[in-house]
């Protein structure tokens, strides 16, 4: 057995460090309850609930400070090390982690030193240059400069602990260690939780002297949000020490990093770019709201929700594709990967845009109407959605174009593009307030001025992409654009004309839970309507979408299912296809299967920016043109070939399909001008010398056209080598096997034929595409496959686990052990449902889960792979984790052996005294005899036991020894039950490793409700409708309790939001219930009297009350009550009216005050005197904010003399003291 060096050093080799015990990092890792995924969805829940605080709580002008303060120790951070760190270093520490005699500790170190010292100044310099930035920002505009200033002071250290967390994070990942790295943004975000509820709870408003920075609810929301992000870095220091990392300082530079100096040069470029539009356009909305910033950073953030889930998850598909393509210069390949790329875009977010712009308001109204941030607001925010949601179109096109230009290393054009979309960012935003003077709008179409720089930048790249490319025919993309957007806006249009009934138009503006709910029921009705229709016209896209779907919910609806074949066109279907494939019907067959085989999720970035790719690796040929590569085998994932239900279910053991075979794209002539024969070789021979050699297998290396980074080599077998690599499109981690690395086959003749009984590369990859079809917690899902010239790549699903030798030797227990095997069990039974085998026969192939299962992890069926093989590599397995033995041989895994040499780590067998491997019970009594007999009888081949159903039921039988078993019902073969999905506990004793993988056993009655279950599911495949209906219950249920928390605790009994207003009375429903569109059209009308309003006996004070017409000092504030904000329940309200100087229809008009948290309604009145609130009517209520609060009438106001400010609620000032201040009032009216 052939192996690449550098081997993978285990953790129980290495001195251990600080005093732990050797190789507990590997025991460490079983015994974790944490999980990567469990914590990223954490972060998830935590931060957007954080955002939503932090909008109820600060409402929009303080929390416009706050995101621009927050914003900048970021940016810095991402400018000086941050993509740096992501697309160049990380690499290099791999490979030095790798390569160097202490595991690159030196490496570190010096990047440590590097990284501290470069924060560090870039730390003074912003605080240097701080006071010049905030001016530049919010100097003389509606955001208080003052608030912006200090909380920028107290967040500019945050940027030395977002390159620390970043750094810390890529190094324990070096080592293994993933949990810690996924956990620490959750400790940031619950620091940052508790600070905004600690701010919230303080007496006391955020009236800030710039000069005095002792302001207590200053320096907890300024301090605390710091803390939070000090420790994310710090938490991860503990876990450094435990991996045996020291963060000493020594200086000097690697010179490993010296090779990508101008590769860095060009990305703190192109991040310099970017941030030079934020720091264009902020002012602009700085100058026109004091929420403009927060309006503006959060419709965005809205908008980057669906373009993450469904727009990155789509294009997933084709990006591999495209890339490979554009990087061999195969125009037509790229053409019909761009055709490809965009007709999903057009079909995935064209809908989506309509909905949003649509239903804007209504979004912003069902996630951010809460405490400070009104319903006012949330219409705005809403409105500033509508108006930009078409960003994501042009955004998604100009992703696409950076691939290709990167993929072809013209790493410029992306700047260039860049730069011209940042240009036009910037002009038109700047024009924007010289055409219009509404406040609002002004937000509103700055964001409208970013959808149309984007869509100049995907005009630049279409240019730019014909200029390289030559004419784009894309007829197929004009017609799919023009039915999915007619439908789309017909539906939609419909739709809302439908929503617009009484009762759910008063749902919508009932309040957050309202609207989520009026929300809901408008986004199933379109999104339904709309691909229905788009079926219904035969869309070709759609239709490859909903196969997939449909074949899902035909296991629940019989109705769905297709017609079963007749009999000829089955004897037809079982014939052999012997007619030769071109390459284009392979690649359309393959994209209608794709779906099939990748279903995975790629990971959301909370901003997903403008990416940088890197520079690719890719191999040239030394004598190739461009249109050479159209004639090879390219880089492709095939499903040709994968098998049916309905063929598995026919199919039994290892039969293997009956002749399906495929011939191979005929080499190019030897006359080609572009490809000269050599002259002693025919045209074949000419093809196969210059057939490209792949990249040498180190790690920190590209292949796949700079598809994956390495990182960690596994061992290898025959001919395959397995490795741990980056995902780099899709920042995730991958599985490798690849199948003749070394290229070593002969590249395949002119007219040869793929068997898949044959035993090339080519005919491995074919048998390893049918595992595609296999969903077990017991294999790797195979996600991919990358066809070279001869050899290629299997892409799996990368699993974080332990090696089997390093679980062997933590000693499981036989019912752990028993429980880890049954998983393999389960998948190699549906593995030989499908026709398939797994291929189970070395150490380096099985790795143990975190969950405690045994897993194919690195899937390559090879030629001689077979149903009695795999039973017997369960066997192996088995054996292996009892006794810390290996009982086949190391060349073919097919013979039972023993000896005293080493396979993978892991000791030969002991032979008894017939020369077989010693029965596990004889070497350790305390091993159960039923698991010690499944281990012996597997191994004996076709005299024992012969199926890998068999196994699965003997374990699951043997693994619940002791526990009650008479409510166990019989397991059927036909339909094996799969491992428990559920993680076992970490065990509290360090001393004892190995009860990870036995303890908690399952009882008797889970494995009979699990196993009624899956009885209803073929072949033990995932419930995955079931799943994804709990998954959206639970998520619905968590959207409704993090909404009834947050109305509670911003006080929902306020009429304009949370969830107590809807249940008000009829009479406030109607009142409240308006719609809020664009602010009216008026002109400034000017007040000649005021006087007080007040319906009690014991009146308040009318002392300066004048001042509210002028805004002169003292201002007018009501009387002090104790008990709450209801004025001591004395009264209902207090209030003044005033009298405009001739009748007007009241459109808007401004309340300035410094009593947050303050409720207040305007009515209109028809005399100068009022006696009931029956006398008025009311035109807008709202929770006041700091400051000026403008306000907008929504519907047409009778003309009138007469306009009422009613206070109905009061703020809490210092100790129980309750009152409210008014400092000015001004009116609008046409």
């Amino acid at each position: 057995m052939s192996r690449a060096e550098p081997r993978h050093i285990p953790p129980s080799s290495l001195p251990a460090a600080g005093g732990g015990k050797g190789g507990g990092g590997t025991a460490g890792l079983l015994r974790s309850t944490g999980s990567v995924a469990v914590a990223t969805l954490t972060s998830r829940i935590t931060g957007f609930l954080r955002t939503v605080l932090l909008a109820a709580i600060l409402g929009p002008a303080v929390a416009s400070a706050f995101s621009i303060a927050n914003t900048m120790p970021q940016q810095v951070s991402e400018l000086v090390l941050g993509q740096v760190l992501t697309a160049l270093v990380i690499p290099v520490l791999v490979r030095a982690e790798m390569e160097d005699k202490d595991r690159g500790q030196a490496f570190f170190e010096r990047l440590f030193t590097i990284s501290l010292t470069i924060l560090g100044i870039a730390l003074v310099v912003s605080l240097v240059l701080s006071p010049l930035l905030v001016g530049l920002l919010v100097g003389g505009s509606k955001v208080d400069e003052g608030l912006t200033q200090a909380l920028v002071i107290m967040f500019l250290p945050q940027l030395m602990f977002y390159g620390l967390s970043a750094l810390f994070t890529a190094m324990l990942n070096t080592r293994d260690e993933f949990k810690t790295g996924a956990w620490a943004p959750v400790a940031c975000n619950a620091v940052q939780i508790a600070t905004l509820v600690t701010f919230y709870l303080m007496p006391g408003e955020l009236t800030l002297d710039p000069t005095a920075m002792g302001q207590p609810k200053l320096l907890v929301l300024g301090i605390g949000s710091t803390l939070g992000v000090v420790l994310q870095a710090l938490i991860q220091i503990p876990a450094m020490r435990r991996s045996g990392i020291k963060l000493r300082l020594r200086w000097g530079v690697d010179d490993r990093l010296k090779h990508f100096g101008s590769m860095g040069i060009a990305i703190v470029a192109y991040v310099f770019i970017l941030q030079i539009g934020w720091y264009a356009v902020t002012p602009i909305l700085s100058h026109a709201s004091d929420g403009g910033p927060a309006i503006y950073q959060y419709a965005w953030m809205v908008l980057q929700l669906p373009y993450g889930v469904i727009g990155v998850a789509l294009l997933t598909a084709v990006m591999p594709r495209l890339s490979r393509n554009a990087a061999e210069g195969n125009r037509n390949a790229v053409l019909d990967d761009l055709s490809v790329a965009t007709r999903l875009t057009m079909v995935a977010l064209v809908p989506v845009v309509a909905f949003l712009t649509v239903f804007g308001p209504s979004i912003g109204r069902a996630l951010f109407n809460f405490g400070q941030f009104s319903q006012d607001d949330a219409n705005f925010l809403g409105t500033a959605i509508s108006f930009s949601a078409f960003v994501l179109i042009p955004y998604a096109m100009v992703l696409i174009q950076l691939r290709v230009f990167y993929a072809q290393e013209r790493a410029w054009i992306p700047t260039g593009i860049v730069i011209a979309i940042v240009a036009v960012q910037i002009a038109l935003s700047y024009a924007v307030p010289a055409l219009v003077d509404d406040d609002h709008r002004i937000v509103e179409l700055v964001g409208t001025a970013r959808g149309l720089a984007y869509t100049a930048g995907a005009i630049m790249g279409w240019f730019l992409l014909r200029r390289i490319l030559g004419p784009l025919h894309l007829t197929n993309v004009a017609r799919t654009l023009l039915q999915t957007t007619t439908v789309s806006i017909l539906v939609t249009v419909t739709v809302y004309l439908i929503m617009r009934i009484d009762g759910l138009q008063r749902m919508d503006k009932s309040g957050s839970l309202g609207a989520l709910v009026f929300l809901a029921i408008a986004g199933v009705l379109c999104m339904t309507l709309i691909y229905a229709l788009l079926a219904l016209w035969r869309v070709p896209d759609v239709l490859a979408i909903l196969a997939p779907l449909r074949r899902v919910a035909a296991r629940f609806v019989p109705a769905l299912r297709p017609e079963a074949p007749s009999e000829p066109e089955r004897a037809a279907s079982r014939a052999p296809d012997t007619r030769e494939l071109r390459l284009d019907e392979i690649e359309a067959y393959a994209s209608l299967r794709r779906e099939e085989i990748t279903a995975q999720l790629p990971r959301i970035a909370d901003d997903i920016g403008l990416p940088y790719a890197g520079k690719s690796h890719v191999p040239r040929r030394p004598r190739a043109s461009a249109e050479q590569s159209t004639t090879g085998l390219r880089y492709r994932r095939r499903g040709a070939f994968a098998v049916t239900e309905d063929d598995s279910a026919r199919r039994s053991g290892n039969e293997a399909p009956s002749t399906g075979q495929m011939r191979l794209p005929s080499p190019p002539p030897a006359h080609r001008a572009d490809l000269p024969a050599a002259p002693d070789s025919g045209g074949a021979a000419a093809w196969g010398e210059d057939a490209p050699r792949g990249p040498e297998l180190i790690p920190g290396a590209v292949v796949a056209g700079g598809r994956y980074r390495l990182i960690e080599h596994y061992g290898g077998i025959r001919g395959l080598q397995f490795w741990q690599a980056r995902d780099i499109n899709l920042d995730r981690d991958v599985a490798l096997t690849f199948v003749d690395s070394e290229q070593t086959a002969p590249v395949p003749e002119r007219g040869a034929q793929i068997s898949l009984r044959g035993e090339g590369p080519q005919s491995i990859l074919s048998r390893t595409l049918r595992l595609g079809r296999v969903h077990s917690n017991g294999l790797a899902r195979v996600l991919d496959v990358v066809r070279g010239s001869s050899g290629g790549i299997v892409v799996a699903e990368w699993i974080p686990s332990s090696s089997l030798a390093d679980v062997a030797g933590t000693r499981p227990s036989a019912i752990g052990a028993a429980k880890a095997v049954r998983a393999l069990a389960g998948a190699a039974e549906g593995a030989h449902r499908a026709g398939a085998a797994l291929s189970i026969d070395h150490p380096d192939r099985v790795r143990i889960s975190q969950d405690g299962h045994a897993f194919l992890a690195f899937p390559g069926t090879l030629a001689d792979a077979s149903k009695e093989s795999d039973v017997r590599g369960l066997g192996a397995v088995l054996y292996a984790l009892l006794l810390e033995r290996w009982p086949l041989d190391d060349a073919t895994g097919r013979i039972v052996t023993t000896g005293t040499g080493t396979v993978a780590g892991i000791r030969q067998a002991d032979a008894d005294a017939n020369g077989n491997p010693v029965e596990p019970r004889d070497a350790k009594r305390d091993i159960p005899f039923e698991i010690s007999a499944v281990a012996t009888r597997t191994l004996e081949g076709g005299q024992g036991i012969r199926t890998a159903a068999t196994v699965q039921q003997l374990l699951d039988q043997a693994s619940v020894v002791d526990v009650k078993t008479d409510l166990l019902s019989p397991v059927r073969e036909e339909a094996p039950l799969q491992a428990p999905r559920h993680a076992p506990k970490a065990a509290a004793d360090t001393a004892t490793p190995a009860v990870s993988l036995d303890q908690q056993p399952t009882p008797a009655k889970r494995i009979q409700s699990k196993q009624t279950l899956l009885q209803r599911i073929s072949g033990g495949k995932k419930n995955v409708p079931l799943l994804v209906i709990a998954a959206c219950a639970l998520a619905l249920l968590v959207i409704i309790g993090l909404a009834l928390v947050i109305t509670s605790l911003t006080g929902g009994k306020d009429p304009q939001s949370g969830v107590g207003s809807l249940y008000t009375s009829s009479s406030r429903s109607d009142q409240s219930a308006a719609p809020a569109p664009a602010p009216g059209v008026g002109v400034p009308v000017r007040s000649t009297d005021v006087a007080l309003v007040d319906f009690a006996s014991s009146k308040d004070s009318a002392t300066n009350l004048s001042n509210v017409l002028t805004g002169r000092n003292p201002a007018w504030k009501t009387d002090t009550y104790r008990a709450g904000p209801a004025f001591g329940n004395l009264k209902n309200g207090v209030g003044f009216l005033v009298t405009l100087e001739r009748p007007v229809s009241l459109t808007r008009g401004t309340i300035t005050s410094p009593s947050a948290g303050s409720t207040v309604e305007v009515r209109t009145a028809t005399k100068d005197e009022v006696k009931s609130l029956d006398e008025t009517s009311l035109v807008w209520s709202g929770s006041l904010r700091q400051g000026a609060n403008d306000f907008h009438v929504s519907t047409v106001a009778p003309r009138t003399r007469y306009v009422m400010v009613w206070i109905t609620g009061l703020t809490k000032q210092s100790g129980n003291d309750w009152y409210t201040t008014i400092n000015q009032v001004s009116f609008q009216g046409s």
